[in-house]
């Protein structure tokens, strides 16, 4: 038999009679949950703290262990059975009615309501993030029943921790692109992909010269060469103007073991050589000016007005 679970019935004692006024709750657990059920009106999350635990979820078990986030929907039927673990099974449960939640979904972006159903339905969360709800759920504890309004809030500041770390998972700003694609726009965020060479990006890109010459053509309008510069030259260029870092270590950064092969190119694109191009756009703030021994710097207290006190 599979049971019916409501929003309201996660409130008892001094709490049910706010229920009505509030859109969230939560529990901290330490037994399972083997009952087949699903929820009438609201969405559960769950953040595994600590053992482990066969999560049952239409049909599928999935284990999860520490740190694992899961959540359940209006439309799943599920149940939760402690695994095998040397840890003590600890978990919570923070529920959100579901007209409130796909309101809030909404909000964050359009496209996130489908979203969060067509992903994943676990992740991983960073210890910082456990902590920081532990540290909500703490508040709350200290809370009295009649302060149900700061109840309330501190669960929906919980729960928009939640989701704006389900949100970013679930960004896929290359969703149409091919897969070659999709793996160049991952590998350009690498620290050693300044360093990188037409051999090193056929090697990640699983293509030969000529081939990958005919894609970066196609998408680029340049040769994969073509490409590698001006992605380490747009690097150079905020280098020179932010930091002040040595000329020949900049060279070294991206991937140039000749200085003279460097300027050639870097005044190819820019007209002027690096040290130029330093000095017309550096945007370090400027050293304090140094006194000497008999100066004394006199600073201007701002004049606060007293006639309106």
């Amino acid at each position: 038999m599979i049971e019916k679970s409501q929003f309201d019935i996660n409130f008892s004692g001094d709490r049910a009679i706010y229920s009505k006024e509030v859109s969230f709750s939560f529990h901290a657990n330490n037994f399972d949950w083997p009952q087949l059920h699903e929820h009438v009106d609201y969405w559960e999350f769950t953040i595994l703290t600590s053992g482990s635990v066969n999560n049952y979820l239409n049909g599928t078990i999935e284990t999860y262990h520490k740190n694992t986030l899961f959540f359940a929907t209006t439309q799943d039927i599920h149940s939760l059975k402690k695994a095998p673990s040397d840890e003590k099974l600890r978990y919570i449960n923070l529920m959100v009615r579901e007209q409130y939640l796909l309101d809030l979904l909404e909000r964050i972006s359009p496209s996130f309501p489908k979203n969060i159903l067509k992903g994943a339905r676990h992740y991983t969360l960073p210890q910082s993030l456990v902590n920081s709800i532990e540290d909500i759920i703490h508040q709350i504890n200290l809370l009295k029943a009649k302060q149900y309004h700061l109840f309330n809030n501190l669960l929906c500041s919980a729960m928009l921790l939640i989701l704006q770390f389900i949100f970013s998972q679930t960004i896929d700003i290359f969703e149409n692109d091919p897969t070659w694609l999709k793996r160049l726009s991952f590998i350009t965020l690498q620290r050693e992909f300044l360093t990188y060479s037409v051999p090193d990006l056929c090697r990640e890109l699983n293509y030969s010269n000529a081939h990958l010459t005919r894609l970066f053509r196609t998408y680029f309008d340049m040769t994969p060469n073509e490409y590698l510069i001006e992605w380490k030259f747009r690097y150079v260029r905020n280098l020179l103007k932010h930091t002040d870092m040595k000329i020949t270590d900049i060279c070294a950064a991206v991937g140039y073991a000749n200085l003279s092969q460097f300027h050639t190119q870097f005044k190819k694109r820019f007209h002027v050589t690096p040290n130029d191009y330093r000095k017309a756009h550096k945007q370090l703030p400027e050293a304090p000016k140094k006194l000497s021994e008999n100066e004394t710097e006199i600073i201007q207290a701002p004049v606060e007005d007293w006639t309106n006190l």
